[in-house]
């Protein structure tokens, strides 16, 4: 076999063969052979067809198995003896299956195939960085504590006043088409937020529709029913809803006293401020810490330049849009609200997947210099935190993970969080002050 092979363009290979006609000739007769010792026909016995009959028999069928066998076994001693690792499907010139094998001719044929890119990373240790403060301030302690109050907040009547943005409003609805009542009900219960639905259809400005008006009110608004509306063949049509509020509820926190406190299962006041602290200040750290790792990946792309090839990212774009799907339906996403999601991953700008990529080669390739890995007994524990977590059995987490083939992907996120460990130990951080 003789090969070249030349650079394409970025992170690109041309692979020029030629497969001499002896290496032809000689895998014609291997594969002749076998098919002689195994092909049956009726009149003879297995392994005792006459070979000239074998030949005319099987002719296309052997030069078929002869191309195949030659071409595969080329191209793959070709990528192992020059170090290729190739990203995604390679192509052949002329395609595959236009690819002639003729007697007594050398086979020639070209393979452009896109790699990943050589590149060299640069001072990754001592790295300046900045760590932010974590003081937590009196307003956002009150802040979470005026959540945790709503948390316990109850439904309550309006006795004066209207509408207003997420309240909850008891009404008579009425869909008209052409003047026609289609559909009726009495005492719906609506909530007063934008994409709210009435009669199946969503409303996208309800609240503009709804707020100011008050018990007793009528409000008409024109809408084009839904794919779902529950009479077939008005869907898609334009229609009025009319809706008459009889009721305005809205959401009361209790206060925030020592009653409250002891609701969520403190002793007093001072403790559940005590611990609101607490938890801003494990958020916050965990912010931080974050923050660190993000000038980290953002000083090695800036210090490690390096083109990606189109194959390898437009691979990963879809992988991180299935993935992102596969969570959606999982936690029981509506499919209308999984293809919205969807359409807008697919529209997220390239710069964003080139930039996770790079980030994931560069800490790959410092795993490697300095010799990171993850044993199985750290995977395991790992498991055994997830199971844990969702309070299940480890054995349940294991196999869901080979199903789904995530196990490689947590193999490879506990190895980058490995190494940005390494990296954070190995930096120079200079602490801010406090405001």
């Amino acid at each position: 076999m003789n090969i070249t092979i030349e650079n394409a363009g970025p992170c690109k290979k041309l692979l020029k063969f030629e497969i001499p006609k002896e290496a032809i000739e000689s895998e014609l007769e291997k594969k002749t052979l076998e098919a002689c010792s195994t092909v049956q026909l009726p009149g003879f016995r297995k392994g005792h067809v006459p070979r000239k009959l074998v030949e005319k028999r099987f002719e296309t069928q052997i030069k078929e198995d002869v191309k195949q066998s030659l071409i595969s076994e080329s191209y793959e001693k070709a990528l192992e003896e020059n170090k290729i690792e190739p990203v995604g499907e390679p192509k052949f010139d002329p395609e595959f299956g236009n690819l002639n094998l003729e007697i007594g001719k050398p086979l020639t044929f070209d393979v452009t195939l896109e790699v990943l890119p050589v590149f060299e990373v640069g001072q990754y240790k001592g790295l300046q960085l900045k760590k932010k403060a974590i003081d937590v301030s009196e307003e956002e302690i009150d802040k979470l504590l005026k959540e945790l109050a709503l948390q316990k907040a109850q439904f309550t009547v309006v006795s004066g006043g209207g509408i207003e943005e997420k309240d909850l409003i008891i009404c008579d609805c009425k869909v008209e088409v052409n003047g026609i009542t289609v559909f009726e009900d009495n005492d719906i219960e609506v909530s007063v937020v934008d994409g709210s639905k009435i009669a199946h259809t969503e409303i996208p400005e309800l609240v503009k529709y709804l707020k100011g008006n008050t018990t007793g009110a009528t409000c008409t608004i024109n809408v084009v029913l839904s794919d779902t509306f529950n009479i077939k063949e008005y869907r898609g049509k334009e229609a009025s809803i009319k809706l008459v509020v009889n009721e305005i509820k809205r959401l009361s926190p209790p206060e925030i006293d020592e009653d409250l406190a002891k609701t969520l299962n403190f002793k007093s006041l001072e403790d559940l401020k005590l611990n609101a602290r607490k938890r801003l200040e494990i958020n916050k750290n965990i912010w931080a810490e974050n923050d660190l790792r993000t000038q980290i990946l953002d000083t090695l792309l800036a210090q490690t330049q390096f083109d990606l090839p189109k194959d390898f990212i437009n691979k990963h774009a879809e992988e991180r849009v299935y993935k992102h799907q596969l969570d959606l339906v999982k936690r029981g996403v509506p499919f209308e609200e999984v293809q919205k999601q969807t359409e807008s991953m697919k529209s997220v700008s390239e710069e964003s997947v080139v930039k996770e990529l790079k980030a994931s080669l560069i800490i790959e390739y410092i795993a490697k210099k300095e010799k990171i890995f993850v044993t199985e007994n750290e995977v395991e524990q790992r498991i055994v935190e997830i199971a844990y977590s969702y309070n299940t059995d480890k054995k349940v987490v294991r196999k869901q993970l080979e199903t789904q083939g995530n196990l490689s992907y947590l193999r490879n996120e506990m190895r980058e969080d490995k190494t940005l460990a390494f990296l954070l130990k190995e930096a120079k951080i200079e602490q801010e002050a406090a405001k």
